[in-house]
C-alpha cells in the first residue's frame, strides 16, 4: 500500500490549521488574562494607598487643600464648609475631602483609583461626555433634576453633585469651578 502525496498535503495542511487555531486560542487567553489583571507580569502594579491625613473641618478652601494634599475644585467667592477624612477602598487607605456649598457638593478622593467611591448610584448609568471642569474632561450623570459631573487629575478624582438643579444652571456652575492647591 503506497502513501500518496495528497495524503501528506492533507496531513500537513491539517497540522498547520490545528497549530494556527491553538496559537489563536493562546493569544486570546493571554489577552483575557491581561485585561482582567490576572496576568501580573504584564499588568500595571497594584495601586498604592495614600498616607493618612489629619482629619478636620474648615471653611478655608486653601487650608482644606493643604490637609487633602492635592488640588481641590472650589467655587471662588462662595462660602464652603469643608472636611477632610480618611477612608478605605479595596483595603487601601484613601484621603477624602468634601466641600459643602448651598445646593451642591464637591467630593474629592485620592489616589484616583478610588474614584468608584464618588459614584452616585441613584443617577443614570448612561454617562454623557463632552463636558469640562477647569479644563479637565468630565462626564455627566443625571436623573430627575439631580446632576453629577465626574472628572480627575493623575492623582485625585472628583465629583460635583447637585441634587436639585436644572441642567443649564448646573453646567454654568461647573464652568465657574477652579482647582486650587
Amino acid at each position: 500500500m503506497a502513501i500518496s502525496k495528497s495524503f501528506f498535503r492533507r496531513l500537513l495542511s491539517g497540522t498547520v490549521y490545528a497549530v494556527g487555531l491553538t496559537a489563536a486560542a493562546v493569544i486570546c487567553f493571554l489577552l483575557i488574562l491581561l485585561l482582567t489583571g490576572q496576568f501580573k507580569g504584564l499588568s500595571q502594579p497594584d495601586a498604592v494607598g495614600a498616607d493618612p491625613l489629619n482629619p478636620g473641618q474648615t471653611t478655608d478652601a486653601h487650608a482644606l487643600a493643604d490637609i487633602f494634599g492635592q488640588e481641590i475644585p472650589v467655587l471662588p467667592g462662595y462660602p464652603i464648609h469643608g472636611q477632610a477624612l480618611n477612608t478605605s477602598y479595596n483595603g487601601r487607605n484613601v484621603r477624602m475631602a468634601i466641600l459643602q456649598y448651598d445646593g451642591f457638593t464637591v467630593t474629592c478622593v485620592q489616589p484616583a483609583f478610588a474614584a468608584p467611591l464618588l459614584v452616585k448610584n441613584q443617577l443614570s448609568l448612561s454617562l454623557k461626555e463632552g463636558f469640562a471642569v477647569d479644563g479637565l474632561p468630565a462626564v455627566m450623570a443625571e436623573k430627575d433634576g439631580a446632576y453629577c459631573l465626574y472628572f480627575n487629575t493623575d492623582h485625585a478624582a472628583y465629583s460635583l453633585f447637585a441634587p436639585a438643579a436644572d441642567e443649564d444652571s448646573f453646567l454654568q456652575l461647573a464652568q465657574k469651578i477652579k482647582l486650587i492647591k
